[in-house]
Order: C-alpha cells, then structure tokens, then sequence
C-alpha cells in the first residue's frame, strides 16, 4: 500500500487540475513489494475503480480546504453559501440543526464555526430554483482571475479544462437537492433533473416505472457527450438525489438473471440502485447510488463525504467461523487495515454478544466506518448465538458514519425509523451498502474483499459492489450515499487546510465561539433562561461536549426555570459524556422528549437498570418505554421489577402494555414476554 500511495503523489504532483487536457483519470502500475502483503496491502491491478478513487481523491488534494463550517439558517442560504465555492478554497456548509450540525463539527474540528443569518426564501418558482442551482455549480467551477465567463456549468468545466467524472440527478422540488448542488460542485459532475413523481423507498416500482427511469439516466449521460457506455469511460457513477422506490420489479432477461443459487420466487424485486445503469447484455456502464431525506439530513451526508477524512474503523462480526461463513470473518480485514494506519477494532464471538453490543451503546458509537455481519429482517438483528436486538438497539453516533452492513432486508423501509435501516440513517450514517430483499450471503462482498479495495482507493461503495462476473447480475444490494467518497488511508495527504478569511458583516456572519461568549456575559447580568440556551446550544454546535456539560452545571445551579430550558440542548453532551445520573435529571425536566431523546435514555441506562434499587423509579421508567415495538424495553425493564417488587408486579406492568397496544406482532411478543415471568 505505501507503494501504491506513493504512486498517488507522483500521479497528483505530475498532473495539474486545470491543465491544458482534462484530469488524467488513469495511474501507472504499481512495483512489486518484497514480501506477500497482508489484506489490504495486497497489490491490485490499476482498475476503472482505482481510477475513479483517483480522479475523486485528486479534485479533493488540489481545491484547497478552508478551516470552517458555515451554518445556514435555510436553504435559500445554503445554495448562497455553496455558490461561494471557488476553485482556491471550499468549506463545509451545513443546514443548522441539534443532532448532525455538532456530529460533524466533532469530527471535522475546524477552527471556526461561523453563523450566517438567513437572505429569505427560495424562489416558488421551479425553473428560478433550477436557474440558481446551476448559477452555484457554475460559480464553483469557474477559474478565478481568468477571462473566460462561463454561463453554465458545461462552459466552467471547458474553461477549467476538466471533464466531469459522474452526473448527479435531483429535483428542486425534493429535499434531496441540498446534496445533489454539494456533490456535484465538489467532485466535478453534471447537474441534471429528474422531476418526475416518484414513491417512497419502502414502495416498489414496476417493470414500466423502472424502464422510464432507466432510460431518463441514460439519456441524462448521452446529453453529456461525454463517454459513458463502458466502465472507465469519463462517466462511472451516478447519484439519484431524492426519493425514489428503492425496490422494483422486472422482466425475464439477461441483465436481470439473479446470482447462482439464489433461486427467487416470480415477481420479487431487485435493488433500484444494481439494476440500473446496465446495458442489454447486463453490464454495467456506471454504479449507481441513491440519497434521500430532508433538506437538512442530505446537506450533511454531501458534507461528510467531501469533508471528512475517517481514520476509525470497527469490524463486528456475528457469523459463525467455519464453512462459507469463513469468508465473512472481519478479523483478518481489521489486522491489515491497521497497517495502513486505520484505528481498527474487530468484535467477533462472544465479543460480538448481546450483552457486549448494548454496553457499546452506552455513550454512543465511536467509529468513522462500522463493517458489521448479522443475520436477521427488517426489524430485528442477530447477535452472537442469535440473541436478537431491534431498531431500538441501533447506536447513536459520534461521529457521522459510513456502514457496510451484511443483513438481509435492512433497506427495505428505509425511510421509516422503525425499521433498522431508517434507524441507522437517522442516527446519522451518511453512506451505506446494504439489502432492500433476502440477498443470500453471496450477493455480499466479503469484507476482506471490501478492505483490500478501500485500502487501494476504490470510493467505499464501489468497493461494496461486485462489479464483475456472474456475480454482477442485478440483484438486491442498494448502495446509499455518494458513490465518489474515498477513504483514504491515514499515511496519505490531507487536503491543505487555509485559515479562515476574516468575518463577512455584509453576510450577517457570526463566530458561533464568539457568540457563546457573549451570551455567557449576558447571563451575568440578565440571569436569562434564553441567554443560558444560546451560550449552552452555541458551546454544542462547536463540538466542545466537556464544555457544555460544565455549562450546564452552571445553568442547571441557578434555578428551576433556566435547567428547564436547557435540559433538551445538554441531553447529547451528557450522553456522549456518559454522565448517567446527571443526563437522567435533565431528561426527566423535559414534558415531552423525543423519539431521539427517548433512543438516548435507553441506551444510556439499558445497562444500568439493574443497579436502580428504587421501585418508583422503576415505574418511571415503564412511563418511558418506546411504543412501536414495547416488548423490547420491557423485556429489560420487568425482570428489574421482579427484582425489587415481586413477580406479580411485574406482570402487571407488562399487562399494562398489552392493554393499551392493539397491533398484533407487539401482542405476540408481550405474551411471550409474560410467559417469561413465573
């Protein structure tokens, strides 16, 4: 791997960005190392993957990155912000909001947190919302102090002698559009629309449906001029950003054959995201991948995949160690990606238990990259021996996180919380591989395969991808994210980093760190409740979690009035900071917390339960149990009651969940759970 990362220098220094021809997108071969390599420092031939990992990797060294994230107040700000980008410097800029704004500012650490105040509202008009998209790509593209004015972003991208390397499409009337403008002026690509109406993931298109959009895609890619009908060719991904079925059913054909013994029944669907981009024979000109969800959520996962630079990574593995099953064991991926400099943790065994994954819970998960076998459905996973967890069990992050998750059916409703893949993206994963249907193990790539590849700069979803052989056959792994995202190894460059510019008053532009200071001065002479929030919620969305639980303290000291309008906005430090008896008092300050408030107390205290003594608190903590699925926090719950109150009262609180709960799958499960309880 240190040879092929040397062979990236010599390929980003050779090559400038705006030279008189387009971004070379191909590299020499590699030397032969002494030794047999571990994993992930195997050689690999230099492929169209390793190409696009390049092209992606070379765009990101050579725009210089500049040292802030600016919030938005909206998205009419967003795009003002984005169109800011130049070819000399870009930032992060992000919809501000309380669960991701901080979760990226955690992990990309910038120097300064600026706030801008909002310029109005977008246009109602679709086509001046369109205009205005493309003015920002344009703008983007546009080489600073040159003679050229390009009026479109074809013209910028001829004028920066650089060929585009994918096509985004997005509808300005779908929330998805806050990463389809980020993707496509941060890696180079072609702004396209789709404005037709689509469902939502969890519905499943038609063959007729599916042959529409197939065709859109491609006529999107011939408009280009560029090539695109192979792979290695200029355009290889495409990124649909918006709502859209993630299932569809198709005719008999070639392109559609399943994988070899997988034997499905007529009329089941395969992934939107494999399906497409296929000529008639079945292969496949370009990999295809999806983004979807509110505005807020998309600008974020756009932001982590040109912005971050993880370094983490936890393999969990809950399959058995012998026969086909050996070829999904995460251990030897974890050892060599450590090599390459990665932080890595591989869980397998007893390690990977029930019981361990629920304490990880506690506080939230740390990775940057999480590669995690289990078996399972839609709503509920395996862990080691088959103890099942539930979508109530998946992690609050950290840190925002890429997944490749073997397990069937967990993309199926992903647009749903309750299902395991709606849970995860909620929590913020921004890019995912995983299945929309029963795939069968072979549809996966083992993740020794996967790290081999990321090790060698093939973008993570490709990397998750077979791309190949019979194997290839659109089947029913949908990728989720921006298909351009490399990870590349710690030992390699970072992209430069520029202080940032002074503050733009012309912009209504504020340092969020200066704003905390002055609303902590406030306090001292207002004794406001309002001041105490600013100064706490400005200290969060810094990322400065020991800072904010120290404020809340302070807040939390001064009266009843002040810690009730804090209490929400200091849940996450003191969660993060596993300080479980204060996170509970503030919690319980709250009238009416969130789904995501109430995912943090379970997580935190799941463990703890059996430490509590005092029956009244058990019975508050019956008042907090999640009621889609209710069994699985009273299964945890109970046995502590019979511990402190005896059997019978134990029934009785589970019976006061079977009373009230009139779907039948959570009667099913309370009956089983009181059959427990003897």
């Amino acid at each position: 791997m240190k040879t092929l990362c040397s062979l990236c220098l010599i390929l980003l220094t050779a090559t400038g960005l705006f030279a008189q021809s387009p971004v070379p997108v191909s590299a020499p071969q590699a030397a032969p190392t002494q030794a047999p390599p571990p994993v992930a420092r195997q050689k690999m031939p230099v492929s169209w993957q390793m190409q696009m990992g390049l092209r992606s990797f070379q765009v990101r060294m050579r725009i210089a990155m500049i040292d802030k994230v600016v919030l938005v107040p909206d998205a009419a700000t967003y795009l003002d912000e984005i169109s800011r980008w130049t070819l000399r410097g870009r930032w992060p800029v992000l919809i501000e909001d309380d669960l991701y704004t901080p979760m990226f500012v955690r992990a990309f650490k910038p120097s300064k947190v600026i706030r801008r105040s909002s310029i109005g509202a977008m246009p109602a008009s679709l086509d001046e919302r369109k205009a205005l998209a493309k003015n920002a790509l344009t703008q983007s593209w546009t080489v600073p102090g040159s003679d050229a004015n390009p009026q479109n972003p074809a013209q910028a991208f001829a004028s920066a002698h650089f060929e585009p390397m994918g096509i985004v499409l997005a509808s300005m009337d779908d929330s998805a559009w806050t990463a389809a403008i980020a993707l496509a002026a941060g890696h180079g690509q072609v702004l396209s629309w789709l404005d037709d109406p689509f469902d939502p993931p969890s519905a499943t298109m038609n063959a007729q449906q599916f042959e529409a959009l197939s065709a859109r895609i491609e006529d999107a890619a011939r408009t280009t001029t560029l090539g695109y009908s192979a792979l290695g060719d200029a355009i290889d991904a495409v990124t649909i950003c918006r709502t859209m079925p993630a299932k569809a059913v198709v005719p008999p054909g070639p392109q559609w054959a399943p994988p070899e013994g997988s034997n499905p029944k007529p009329g089941e669907p395969i992934a939107v995201t494999d399906a497409l981009c296929r000529i008639p024979d079945g292969h496949r000109w370009a990999i295809a991948s999806s983004i979807f969800g509110d505005e807020v959520r998309c600008a974020y996962m756009a932001m982590c995949s040109l912005y971050l630079s993880p370094h983490s990574i936890w393999m969990i593995n809950t399959y058995q160690s012998d026969g086909e099953w050996a070829r999904y064991s995460t251990t030897e991926s974890a050892t060599a990606l450590q090599h390459e400099g990665f932080e890595t943790a591989d869980f397998s065994g007893p390690q990977a238990s029930e019981v361990a994954w629920l304490n990880m819970l506690m506080g939230g998960f740390k990775p940057d990259v999480l590669y995690m076998n289990t078996m399972g459905n839609v709503d509920f996973f395996k862990m080691w021996q088959s103890v099942q967890c539930y979508p109530e069990d998946v992690p609050m992050l950290q840190r925002p996180m890429a997944m490749h998750l073997i397990h069937s059916w967990s993309l199926t409703a992903a647009e749903q919380r309750d299902s395991l893949g709606g849970r995860w993206l909620e929590h913020g994963v921004y890019a995912y591989a995983g299945s929309v249907f029963e795939p069968f193990l072979i549809a996966f790539v083992p993740p020794s395969v996967v790290a081999t590849r990321m090790a060698n700069m093939i973008p993570f979803l490709v990397a998750s991808r077979w791309c190949d052989g019979p194997i290839d056959a659109s089947w029913r792994v949908m990728l989720i994210g921006d298909p351009l995202m490399v990870i590349p190894s710690p030992t390699m460059p970072s992209p430069p980093r520029l202080a940032s510019p002074a503050l733009d008053a012309a912009k209504g532009e504020t340092d969020v760190k200066e704003s905390a200071r002055a609303a902590l001065i406030a306090t001292k002479t207002s004794g406001a409740a309002a001041d105490y929030a600013r100064a706490l919620g400005d200290v969060v969305r810094t990322g400065d979690d020991s800072m904010a639980t120290q404020l809340w303290a302070v807040a939390a000291s001064k009266s009843e009035a002040i810690a009730t309008v804090c209490a929400p906005i200091a849940l996450g430090p003191l969660f993060r900071q596993r300080q479980s008896d204060v996170f509970l008092a503030a919690y319980r300050m709250i009238p009416s917390p969130t789904p995501i408030e109430k995912d943090m107390l379970w997580q935190l205290w799941t463990q703890q339960l059996a430490s509590i003594k005092d029956r009244a608190q058990l019975d508050w903590f019956l008042t907090q149990v999640r009621p889609v699925r209710p069994a699985v926090d009273l299964s945890r719950l109970a046995p502590e009651i019979k511990r402190i109150a005896g059997v019978n009262a134990a029934r009785e609180a589970v019976g006061s969940w079977l009373v009230r709960t009139t779907d039948e799958e959570s009667r099913k499960h309370l009956n089983e759970l009181l059959s427990t309880l003897q």
